[in-house]
């Protein structure tokens, strides 16, 4: 019972620390709190970033596997980008199994640490952001593909934290379009 309360404590604590994110449901989300102890993977992405929609199958695969085990979030990192326009575009691409929100200042992201799109940031069940970058080695350089991925970084990196073990490093930075963060004050 104390390891349980100590864990809460933890989480709560963690996710206090990130700023709310606004969901497509028009609330205002607290992603670590809301998990109620789950992991939580963040998924940034952009509707019109090439990369991203290159990887939407991925994504739904990613979402059909881990969904009932931890909580998944596609964050969009878009000035402009409605709550409409991204209900549609996450149904188009199969990714729409996840909880969607939108970050339109990127304050979000920088929060996590983000710096692309597509790049994802893990969260361990007491609020440890413990992985972060890309989904894949598909792509080598922004132009540059495998015609498949060979090392499946962020399915490495789900399965380490579900088995309760640390995940590794990303074997490489992720490669996509550059999330414009907000300056310092």
């Amino acid at each position: 019972m104390i390891a349980v309360c100590a864990a809460v404590i933890s989480m709560l604590a963690v996710g206090s620390t990130l700023p709310p994110v606004m969901g497509v449901d028009g609330h205002s989300h607290r992603l670590l709190i809301e998990a109620h102890g789950k992991p939580v993977v963040v998924l940034f992405i952009a509707h019109d970033c090439p990369v991203c929609n290159i990887y939407a199958p991925e994504i739904g695969r990613i979402e059909a596997k881990y969904g009932r085990s931890l909580q998944i979030g596609l964050v969009y990192t878009e000035p402009r980008l409605t709550k409409v326009d991204a209900r549609k575009h996450a149904k188009e691409f199969g990714v729409d199994r996840a909880s969607l929100f939108l970050d339109p200042n990127s304050e979000f992201a920088a929060a996590c640490g983000a710096h692309f799109t597509p790049e994802a940031v893990l969260f361990d069940s007491a609020g440890r952001k413990v992985y972060s970058g890309r989904i894949d080695d598909r792509f080598i350089a922004l132009g540059r593909s495998r015609p498949a991925a060979t090392t499946h970084d962020l399915t490495l990196a789900l399965d380490a934290v579900l088995a309760h073990r640390p995940p590794k490093v990303a074997s490489g930075p992720p490669v996509g379009c550059i999330i414009v963060l907000p300056t310092k004050k």
